[in-house]
């Protein structure tokens, strides 16, 4: 699917880092934002969340195969090092609709969470596809637990009060890296925190990246 896409519309070089204004020190490649948004299988129309934007590489893959999809994203180094009037001119020099929102904020914030929803009109949205931190938030401290791990935690506390962050049907794709030795599954949510979020994992699919790291693209689904 992803191959019939890009040969007939969208061209990964056309976002790749060196083409856009505003890139940060780990720019996401631009066939692996095609293949999270693949996964997620983004159509038009669907709103579709970013909780780890960076510099909207995933969300200018998201518009490139869906003109007409509601990207919003969130971005905690928005204004310090990642400026929002960049990311709008990646945008609008490809004829891209530019995000609905671009909030500076961090994920875990249920304030933020809101002004996401509030931008597609306080609705759930049909897919969040992200690449969450590699090094930042897994060190916050020991007890820290992983960011995927995190953010199933505020989609269960969401859900728990009524105020669904992905709608039922819809889905959630994400990079997770794996060095040697360790457990995959320890980086991924366990039944109990999947049961609450109420999501189904339907997908993994490794992406070696070097002889020291793995990444991982898994996907899960929104069943209730």
């Amino acid at each position: 699917v992803l191959a019939r896409l890009i040969a007939k519309g969208p061209k990964t070089s056309a976002i790749a880092p060196r083409t856009r204004i505003c890139i940060t020190n780990t720019p996401l490649e631009p066939v692996a934002a095609y293949n999270l948004c693949n996964l997620a299988r983004i159509r038009d129309g669907d709103r579709v969340l970013d909780t780890y934007a960076g510099s909207c590489a995933t969300l200018l893959a998201a518009s490139s195969m869906a003109p007409n999809c509601i990207t919003v994203g969130i971005e905690i180094a928005l204004k310090k090092f990642v400026k929002k009037e960049d990311i709008v001119e990646d945008f609008t020099s490809r004829g891209l609709q530019v995000p609905s929102a671009i909030i500076c904020g961090d994920c875990m914030s249920r304030k933020i969470r809101d002004k996401a929803r509030k931008a597609v009109g306080d609705e759930p949205f049909d897919a969040i596809v992200t690449d969450p931190p590699y090094g930042i938030r897994e060190k916050a401290g020991d007890d820290a637990e992983p960011p995927l791990i995190q953010l199933f935690t505020v989609i269960a506390d969401d859900r728990e009060a009524g105020n669904p962050l992905l709608r039922v049907g819809g889905r959630l794709a994400a990079f997770v890296p794996v060095a040697p030795g360790q457990d995959l599954h320890s980086s991924l949510p366990d039944g109990e925190l999947m049961k609450r979020a109420g999501m189904e994992l339907t997908d993994m699919r490794d992406q070696p990246l070097n002889e020291k790291l793995t990444r991982w693209l898994v996907a899960f689904t929104c069943t209730q």
